[in-house]
């Protein structure tokens, strides 16, 4: 579902009256410090306006949308749930308030988009929850003992760390048996990345992907230089047998699901340029090849995102 519209003449004030929804009150100045600061450094990469860019990622809906895609697997309601990456806080309010979770986020201070964690913060205390639940660390060392949370969800966020593989233990360590890990994150053998809005040949190196984006799309690769790459279909396959070798766990789905219902009902989530995908979706909806598409895309591992969906076996 996309955010709301943005008029020119409308103010902060108005538009978080609009954003804001009974799962998630959302502040005038969460908007302001998102616009200023994630907004305007991605604005350059992803050609997105920086108000469009902080209305979309305060969005509660959107977070609203991802619950709806891990309760296929594992229900909400009353649940022990950790965020990894908990980025400006709106997926722990709207889940603690619509679900009644008991929910607890990392997100590490001082490093990246320092600011994020004070934004959610802030934006927690606006919805009268405990501010002190969003915790200063990262997804390498999680601060809970063996086997804490029912669930343990992360988006968008993977890519980003510095030891991606480290963190996929992490997450199963700190799951209980029977619990559920879901990691939304890119496949950087499919054919788009979101976070330049650009198209791009599967990637097999992160010197290929930054020359990529520099001479063909013309723009500063010393973001993409930061971006993992290297998860895709097989190495995520190839970090979860590690992983089971130790720890008994199930595989639900890389996503290959989810991403065949979107190709066959073109929705397409997503901001600013992805709205190119969702176009050429439809168009492929249009002439009746979506579905062969997807079986297409699927087979050559192209599929994206992952949805990295796992259950922690044991009682």
């Amino acid at each position: 579902m996309p955010a709301p519209p943005i008029t020119m003449n409308e103010t902060l004030q108005q538009l978080a009256e609009r954003l804001s929804s009974p799962a998630c009150l959302i502040t005038p100045s969460a908007i302001a410090r998102a616009r200023d600061g994630q907004g305007r450094y991605f604005e350059p990469l992803m050609r997105v306006e920086p108000l469009r860019f902080a209305v979309d990622m305060l969005d509660p809906r959107r977070t609203l949308d991802q619950a709806a895609v891990l309760a296929a697997y594992a229900p909400l309601d009353g649940k022990k749930v950790l965020e990894i990456g908990s980025g400006a806080g709106v997926t722990h309010i709207a889940w603690t308030k619509t679900y009644r979770i008991e929910g607890w986020g990392v997100e590490p201070e001082g490093e990246g988009f320092s600011d994020t964690a004070t934004i959610a913060r802030d934006l927690i205390a606006a919805n009268g929850l405990d501010p002190s639940r969003i915790l200063n660390s990262t997804g390498e060392a999680l601060p809970f003992p063996d086997a804490t949370f029912d669930i343990v969800y992360s988006t968008n966020v993977l890519e980003h760390t510095n030891d991606p593989a480290r963190v996929l233990r992490e997450a199963v360590r700190v799951l209980k048996p029977g619990g559920t890990l879901q990691i939304v994150c890119p496949n950087y053998l499919s054919y788009f990345d979101g976070h330049y809005a650009a198209f791009h040949p599967p990637i097999f190196s992160n010197a290929f992907f930054r020359w990529w984006i520099k001479w063909i799309w013309r723009r500063d690769p010393a973001f993409a230089a930061t971006i993992r790459t290297e998860i895709n279909p097989p190495w995520v396959r190839r970090q979860l047998r590690d992983i089971g070798r130790s720890v008994p766990i199930s595989v639900h789905t890389l996503g290959q699901d989810k991403f065949r219902e979107r190709m066959r009902t073109a929705e397409v989530p997503g901001i600013g340029n992805l709205s190119l995908i969702a176009g050429l979706v439809s168009f492929m909806r249009r002439l009746g090849i979506s579905a062969a598409a997807a079986e297409v895309i699927i087979a050559l591992q192209g599929w994206t995102p992952l949805i990295v969906t796992v259950r922690r076996d044991g009682t």
